[in-house]
Order: structure tokens, then sequence, then C-alpha cells
């Protein structure tokens, strides 16, 4: 596997002083996931984890729900390719094109059929235990600390431990890891909290809601396309958990004082 980083050479001014460094900034790579035998996505992402990566784009996509049905499954490193042979799967040009659309800021029409809702109304957490599980996240984002260049994401229960940490250039790619570790591992998520240090956007929520979590915390702040579908599908939506506070948008009875 790559670095996920390189040195550079560049110039910094502080004040009025100007001197020539080394620094350290994030790599990006491209990952190509051919699925029976045609090209279905590049993404633009760190080189790591990309097992992870790439079964949980396709388990957020929609396109693989059980790992039964996958026929075969090849990573290569060197060539940055994912080759998977799922049962039951027909692509034709739309589907490849509406892929690659779900990349970035691609999101799809409000009135557009909702992704299955199977979240547990039943989870609640204090919010000072909120505050303590996005302070092991930052504590956990090594390479953000280095380069201020990832995005962090993280899968938590309800005791206060996280069970899975990654990080990604993509914001989309950081939930894709952690949804595609549990599947792969057998993590039930039902019952869990997903962290980011990204913003929400609808299409971060879809993957959500076919993550089958019931709720999502952010240090940023959500779009109000996602702050819609968070109240229709039955997830609590915190964002802006910052210091002391934090805003819940969407079913605060979820979180006690």
């Amino acid at each position: 596997m790559e670095k996920k980083g390189v040195e550079v050479n560049l110039a910094r001014i502080k004040g009025n002083k100007r001197e020539e460094i080394s620094d350290l900034v994030v790599r990006e790579t491209t990952f190509t996931i051919l699925l029976n035998k045609k090209k279905l996505v590049t993404l633009n992402c760190s080189p790591e984890k990309y097992k992870y990566l790439g079964l949980g784009f396709l388990y957020t996509s929609g396109i693989l729900q059980k790992k039964e049905d996958i026929i075969s499954l090849d990573i290569n490193e060197k060539q940055d390719l994912m080759e998977i042979e799922i049962k039951g799967v027909s692509l034709s040009s739309e589907d490849i094109i509406n892929s690659n659309l779900w990349i970035g800021s691609y999101q799809q029409p409000e009135e557009q059929e909702e992704p299955p809702l199977s979240v547990d109304t039943s989870l609640k957490i204090s919010s000072n235990l909120i505050h303590s599980l996005i302070s092991e996240m930052q504590g956990r984002a090594n390479f953000f600390k280095m380069t201020g260049g990832v995005h962090s994401c993280a899968l938590a229960d309800i005791n206060g431990s996280i069970i899975l940490f990654s990080e990604d250039i993509s914001r989309y790619n950081s939930i894709d890891k952690i949804l595609g570790e549990a599947f792969v591992n057998d993590i039930t998520t039902e019952d869990k909290i997903i962290l980011t240090s990204c913003r929400i956007t609808s299409g971060i929520l879809r993957k959500i809601i076919i993550g089958k979590l019931s709720m999502v915390i952010s240090r940023a702040a959500p779009t109000d396309l996602a702050i819609k579908l968070a109240k229709r599908a039955g997830i609590t939506l915190v964002g802006f958990v910052r210091g002391k506070r934090m805003n819940i948008y969407t079913h605060p009875e979820r979180i006690e004082i």
C-alpha cells in the first residue's frame, strides 16, 4: 500500500517573514471498481483500506445487500483496482453514469424514492458522552493533525467505545470505509452511532440510512436537504459539536442532558 502522505517543498509566509520549507501533504489517488467485468466508477481517495472502500461504496449505493451475493473479489493495490462479481446485478450505461454522479456533491432529487428505513428508535445517548466521543475521534485523527487534508469518521457504541475509525480525502469515502468495514466483519450497526468531522449532505444521509444507523454526530454543519431527510427517516442529526455546545436538528428526544 502506498504512503498516505508525501513531502513537498513550499514557501511559507508568517507575518513579514518568508521561508522555504518542506511539509507533509496528503496523497490523492484513484481507485476503480470493475463490477461484473464493467467499469462502474473511479473514486478519488486516500490510498488505504481499498476493500472496505469498494465494498462500502457498493453497499451504500444499494448494489450489494449481502456478502453471500459476492461471487468473486480481487483487490489489486498496485493498479488501484477492485474486480468484483456479484450475483443478480446487470448494469446499463445509465446505471454506470448514475453511479459516477453519486460521487462528490451530487444530490438526488428530493422527490426520488427514499432508501429503505430501518432505525432503532429506542437509542439514547447523553450529551456528555457525545462530547467525549467527538474528542476521542479527534484524538485519533493523527493524519489530519499532520496535514489538515482529510476527513475523519468513526463508529461508536452507546457505552462510549469507538469500534472503527477511518480518514480519507473524501467525506463520502470516509463513511463508505466505515460501513464497508462493518459490512465485511458482520458488525451490527443498528445500535451504533456514526461520528464524523464532515459536513452532512443528503448524499451522506442516504448512505447512513442504508447503513441502518439511527444517529449521526458531526463537528460540522448539515444541509437543509439532509435535515429534511433525517427527520423523515427517524434519524437524530447532531451538528456543530464543539466545546460544550451542539445543535440537535432532528429527533432531539434521543439526546439526554
